[in-house]
């Protein structure tokens, strides 16, 4: 597959009456947002571009334990160091990491608010977008159109968000990035993109000072994103 094709923007809301049995029921927790000084307002963007694993469905890889059985440091990137092997040390090292990933599907359960963003997205004319860095096979059954880790370059560098802009027709300056880790944020501030950072209890500390918002919830991104 080339890069090229591995792409396309989502041009409707995915059906309910598939995803529903994966959907968590609301969090009965406060919802709060926060803006950081050095914000960028998002009420006027015409495209949001979502990450995947930890943002529209609940975390379920667990990359330390992947890189342990990859045997490599904790504080590498996973993706960046496999692909400068070659191979068999590459095949071996790519098969561990579909495995995991297709035990985590088996898992898959939407983030709370996930449906309902959509809907708000879709009835404010906003396009949608996914740039993940998983792969192919494991978005194919959650969303039509995404771009994966088959896009080189991939996240941290801004490449998938600018193709995405390219694509829509649509400057930089008019999409936010949300996602729930730093190459997200790097990704989207690298393009030009106003950054949503979609707080957890491993990311909030380390990653917040990169974000132009902070959310505890999807929910908050249709307030962040109402004139």
């Amino acid at each position: 597959m080339s890069k090229r094709s591995a792409f396309g923007f989502l041009c409707r809301i995915m059906d309910s009456k598939v995803i529903s049995s994966l959907a968590e029921s609301p969090s009965s927790s406060k919802r709060s947002c926060w803006t950081h000084s050095s914000h960028k307002s998002i009420r006027h963007v015409r495209g949001v571009v979502f990450d995947m694993d930890g943002t529209l469905t609940l975390p379920t890889l667990d990359f330390a334990e992947m890189k342990r059985r990859l045997k490599l440091p904790p504080s590498s990137d996973i993706l960046v160091s496999v692909q400068a092997m070659s191979g068999e040390d590459k095949e071996k090292s790519m098969a561990i990491i579909e495995e995991m990933e297709d035990e985590a599907n088996r898992r898959l359960r939407l983030q709370p608010g996930v449906l309902d963003v959509l809907h708000f997205l879709a009835r404010r004319g906003l396009v949608r977008g996914l740039i993940t860095r998983n792969s192919d096979k494991s978005v194919r059954a959650f969303l039509e159109h995404v771009i994966t880790r088959e896009f080189h370059p991939c996240k941290p560098d801004p490449a998938p968000i600018l193709h995405v802009c390219d694509v829509w027709s649509v400057d930089p300056s008019d999409v936010v990035m949300v996602g729930d880790d730093r190459v997200d944020m790097m990704c989207g501030r690298a393009a030009g993109a106003a950054t949503v950072l979609l707080a957890n209890k491993h990311n909030a500390v380390g990653h917040a000072d990169q974000a132009d918002h902070t959310i505890a919830s999807l929910h908050d991104l249709i307030s962040l994103l109402t004139p």
